[in-house]
């Protein structure tokens, strides 16, 4: 067991600081104000980083962290805040962590007793969530797909069954492809929206059923960065006969479960009783 404590004064500490998606305004008081303070500023583009850092005035010390150099960079910034340093973790635009390394320095972080305070700020999946008009809870995101098709289609066939809201990334130049897929296995009028460009000049929403708007970007080519989002299975669930339910049970005893833990769960599962399905399953 660990507590941690953000704001103890002594010490070296990580701080995770969100930048704008898109819309430099976006950047929080608090966030400039971490940026300005800190020892260094562990950035996954320098370059990019440094253009925004510019803008809003910040002048710091910037140290390389990306996916190619973590595993080596992070010894050395562990390093740096057990000598005292404060560190700043951005990533290229939105929350740290999420589509970046940032997950080794903090673990490093947590196995050396450093303090990890996180910032709240923009996220382009939270973003296109709340204007999406699906339903907020639950969902799953899922980052960016595989790009194959085959390997794609796995996760689609958990997203045309998941009963909330799916949502994933994906680049401009493979959007039609993917939106191709994802018609191959969802039914076709199931909502999706393809947000686009979020908090830019060109942010854009393209709602309509996965037909409407795979043909839609199959017949225009997309541009910017996309959020796609689907929307929950709210079709009734199927109900399986007794035998297909005790057939399912067997399937798991077989495969090394109890029959008690094999029926808890294919009752829960598909939404019988379990007394009802252990009666049956005894009687068979």
């Amino acid at each position: 067991m660990q507590r941690q404590s953000s704001y103890t004064k002594d010490g070296g500490k990580l701080f995770l600081v969100p930048t704008p998606i898109g819309n430099l305004e976006d950047i929080t008081i608090r966030a400039k104000k971490v940026l300005t303070d800190a020892d260094y500023i562990a950035a996954e583009d320098t370059r990019t980083s440094g253009i925004l850092l510019e803008k809003i005035g910040v002048h710091n010390h910037m140290i390389s962290f990306h996916k190619y150099n973590s595993k080596e960079r992070a010894p050395e910034l562990i390093n740096l805040m057990q000598d005292g340093a404060t560190i700043a973790e951005i990533s290229d635009a939105g929350m740290p962590v999420i589509s970046d390394p940032g997950y080794i320095l903090v673990q490093e972080c947590i196995n050396n007793n450093i303090p990890v305070v996180p910032l709240p700020g923009p996220s382009a999946f939270a973003t296109a969530l709340i204007a999406s008009g699906f339903d907020a809870q639950p969902f799953t995101y899922y980052g960016f797909l595989p790009r194959k098709a085959m390997e794609q289609k796995g996760y689609f066939e958990k997203m045309r069954d998941f009963r909330g809201t799916s949502i994933f990334y994906e680049a401009p130049h493979r959007l039609a492809k993917t939106l191709k897929t994802l018609a191959e296995v969802l039914p076709a009028e199931r909502q999706i929206v393809a947000a686009r460009e979020l908090t830019k000049i060109h942010e854009e929403f393209i709602r309509g059923t996965v037909a409407e708007v795979s043909s839609y970007f199959a017949e225009n080519v997309p541009r910017g960065e996309f959020v796609i989002l689907i929307s929950p299975n709210t079709e009734a669930p199927k109900q399986l006969s007794w035998p297909d339910l005790i057939k399912l049970v067997n399937d798991l005893v077989q495969k090394g479960e109890s029959k008690k833990d094999a029926i808890k769960e294919v009752a829960k599962e598909h939404h019988v009783s379990k007394n009802e399905l252990y009666d049956q399953y005894h009687q068979g």
